[in-house]
């Protein structure tokens, strides 16, 4: 029963990983003492500090105390019995979600509203939970029956043996226990222990426990249990120390697969450590009054659940330790991952840019309510960690493959080349919703910031695509000048910055202390000291002016030149009485030339269907491009194609509950152009055959939007979902912001039907292929959006 277990490895806690942020303003300057921060972030985790060595020890301490012997043999049985259920249902769910068409996609809104693999919600969030048997994640290995966490939990959970130590820890008051295994008198026994515990004039009420407490399966329940238990054994006078368990970090390496896997167990260490110091800051400021749930919330979503998971993979690292590689199971802990717990990362994905805005603006408060951390850079650095190593994991698992390799024959080579997988592909999730939610954030801060619209309405022009600093030159011999370029689905617009004095000063301070934070030894890196200029800069209030566009629909060729810098060519049709024309676009690095190159090829060849090029000819004709302060296109003489001034419009944001993280794999048809995977390659859809276009005609909190929202029926349900979200935002009446729960439509039988995933949207399609001809250009379908 008291086997040795495998000891751990590792990886690091410092990772660059590149969350994209095209940010072209001026950064924010942090508020807050820095040097305080060095205390936290250097801070050091060594195997004492988690559950498997705590468990380790503690179950050693446990056989000391007399008449513990039958129940630590049945806690044996029943965490083996545990492991062997989660090593049958893992890789069944596994093979079921990998056959799916949309397969992997488990997300979490505000709102609730979830994409899954052709299943309801709850039955989605069932396979999920059932998959969970043990402490560990992953399927152990197969040289190993238990995992210390899981068997000291299975010893709690009967009851007995706390009462056993109950009255070993005070032997002159001893309780009263039922000797039977049934949960009744479980329970009863947990409840009669807990009454003495907390009537005694020795104990320490902090360390009060409940039934359900001791029956959870949560590690923080069990933690808490353990302080309760330490307390007792050191009552008893059975020590805890035990300095026999071998540590990874204490053990010779020998080859590189140990190196690699150390580097692993040791920086998921500290991460575990960094999340377990935010779940406590988080704590305290939730004690406080002056921090409302809907703050907590936004800093720090979905924590608790990151931190339980986090420690069942560390758990599932050390088990995997000392094991003859043959028998290693560390692919199957990132699949296991992979495939639904790494879901409640989309939050903080969505939201890093409001968390850092709201450290910024609360940090009086957030440093009143705590002094856990600084709300300066030093909880700023905090609160992107979890993002960064979600997309650390590809690199680490790429190491532990190419270490691995003299292995390739075995099932634990080919777990990690499928975890490999899977891996990038949460990564590439992660930098699309990225993008997706600082766009949304960014087309707000563009309504704000945009004095003169001249005559346009941001809200006719699609979705903000992408945006970046950009160098235009207009024609051979012109002088390159600076400007922000924002691409919509319809238009490309060209801004320039009107700094003022404060703006200026914010750079000027902000330059210094970047400077001198990168120069200094403490533990924040030049990346997180880089994306945490990003994240600050993002919601810049600095004016822009309006000084050039060119419509998606009169470019015509779109083209990379072979030029010193990373430069793109842009030609463009006029109007007949205008004549043809062309500028080129200089970016600061080739990825990002890359994308919108792609882009815009793509938007290309959705603007080439003439059915969907005649729904923008009726907008009018006027020439592509105009540069307001080039002389050679005298634009303010045209009218605009759009009359008034622009709405107050509100861009939809994550608001909405719908899933921002979507797979290109799962979407052939799509016509968004996904941004680049957190490793730096290229990712982007197949352009695909977009259909006929579809009118879809909304009805939002019982009133029918004016304007129907037009799409192609080859658009995925994700597309659909996304365009009929941001269509409601802005269209006119609709004041707060748009939550979608559900999506209903009526079918050919007059019956009110749910659509919730691309099978429903397909059939709604193919039910309007049957009603209408084919050809028939007024296909229209009512959704009702509740």
């Amino acid at each position: 029963m008291d086997k040795p277990h495998p000891p751990f490895r590792s990886f690091s806690s410092a990772s660059s990983t590149s969350v994209n942020s095209s940010s072209t303003n001026i950064s924010r300057v942090p508020s807050g003492p820095l040097l305080s921060s060095n205390m936290s972030l250097n801070r050091t985790s060594s195997a004492q500090d988690h559950l498997y060595h705590k468990a380790k020890v503690m179950l050693r301490a446990m056989a000391k105390i007399d008449g513990m012997a039958p129940y630590l043999n049945a806690a044996y049985t029943a965490a083996e019995r545990c492991a062997e259920q989660q090593a049958l249902a893992l890789p069944q769910q596994l093979q079921s979600d990998g056959s799916s068409s949309n397969a992997f996609r488990v997300s979490v809104g505000s709102a609730g509203f979830s994409i899954h693999s052709n299943q309801s919600v709850d039955k989605k969030g069932d396979r999920n939970q059932i998959c969970i048997f043990t402490f560990t994640a992953g399927v152990l290995p197969t040289s190993i029956s238990t995992d210390p966490v899981t068997e000291l939990s299975k010893l709690f959970q009967q009851g007995i043996p706390l009462c056993l130590l109950y009255n070993a820890a005070f032997p002159n008051a001893p309780i009263k226990y039922v000797a039977s295994d049934d949960i009744k008198s479980t329970k009863s026994n947990i409840l009669g222990l807990s009454m003495a515990y907390q009537s005694n004039k020795e104990s320490d009420p902090s360390l009060y426990v409940s039934a359900s407490e001791v029956l959870s399966d949560s590690t923080h329940d069990l933690l808490k249990i353990m302080k309760l238990v330490n307390s007792l054994l050191e009552k008893a006078g059975v020590s805890t120390d035990d300095a026999s368990i071998p540590d990874i970090g204490d053990l010779k390496l020998t080859d590189d697969k140990q190196k690699v896997f150390r580097e692993l167990v040791q920086t998921e260490r500290k991460y575990l450590s960094d999340l377990e110091l935010l779940l406590e800051y988080r704590n305290e400021l939730a004690n406080s009054a002056d921090i409302s749930s809907e703050q907590l919330h936004l800093l720090f979503p979905n924590l608790k659940d990151i931190v339980d998971f986090h420690r069942r993979i560390l758990n599932g690292f050390e088990c995997n330790y000392n094991v003859p590689t043959k028998y290693q199971r560390i692919g199957s802990i990132f699949l296991h991952a992979s495939n639904g717990p790494f879901k409640a990362y989309e939050p903080w994905t969505i939201n890093q840019v409001a968390a850092i805005e709201l450290i910024n603006r609360e940090a009086a408060t957030l440093r009143k309510a705590s002094s856990i951390l600084d709300p300066g850079f030093e909880l700023q650095s905090y609160i992107i960690k979890p993002i960064q190593r979600l997309c650390k994991y590809p690199l680490l698992i790429k190491e532990l493959i190419k270490a691995y390799s003299d292995c390739s024959d075995t099932e634990c080579y080919l777990e990690l080349q499928r975890a490999s997988i899977a891996l990038k592909d949460v990564a590439n999730q992660v930098n699309e919703a990225q993008r997706r939610a600082e766009n949304a954030g960014f087309c707000q801060s563009l309504m704000e910031r945009v004095n003169n619209w001249r005559g346009f309405s941001l809200k006719d022009q699609g979705e903000l695509l992408y945006h970046a600093p950009v160098a235009v030159k207009a024609k051979d011999g012109a002088t390159e000048k600076e400007y922000i370029a924002c691409l919509f689905e319809q238009i490309l617009f060209f801004f320039s910055e009107v700094p003022s004095h404060e703006s200026k000063h914010k750079e000027k301070k902000m330059r210094e202390f970047l400077t001198s934070r990168k120069k200094s030894n403490s533990g924040m890196s030049n990346s997180t000291a880089n994306l945490l200029e990003n994240l600050n800069s993002v919601k810049e209030k600095t004016s822009l002016e309006l000084k050039g566009r060119v419509y998606v629909s009169e470019i015509y060729q779109v083209a990379s030149l072979n030029l010193p810098g990373y430069w793109l060519l842009i030609s463009w049709r006029m109007s007949e009485d205008r004549g043809k024309g062309e500028f080129r676009l200089r970016y600061r690095t080739e990825e990002a030339r890359s994308q919108w190159e792609t882009c815009l090829k793509q938007l290309k060849d959705y603007e080439c269907d003439p059915r969907h090029r005649t729904a923008h000819d009726s907008r009018g004709s006027q020439g592509a491009l105009d540069f307001y302060e080039y002389g050679y296109n005298d634009s303010m003489s045209h009218p605009s194609r759009y009359d008034g001034a622009p709405s107050n419009q509100r861009v939809n944001s994550s608001a909405s509950g719908m899933s921002l993280m979507k797979s290109s794999r799962n979407q052939p048809h799509s016509s968004r152009v996904s941004g680049s995977s957190m490793n730096g390659q290229q990712s982007h859809n197949e352009s695909g055959s977009y259909g006929h276009l579809i009118a879809i005609k909304l009805i939002y909190d019982d009133k029918t939007i004016e304007q129907p929202l037009i799409i192609p029926s080859g658009a995925s349900f994700f597309e659909l979902h996304s365009r009929i979200s941001s269509h409601i935002a802005s269209s006119s009446g609709v004041d707060d912001d748009v939550v979608i729960s559900k999506l209903k439509y009526t079918d050919e039988d007059g019956d009110l039907v749910v659509m919730g995933s691309d099978d429903d949207w397909q059939v709604a399609v193919d039910m309007l292929d049957e009603i209408f001809d084919v050809d028939d250009s007024n296909k229209s379908l009512t959704i009702i959006v509740v």
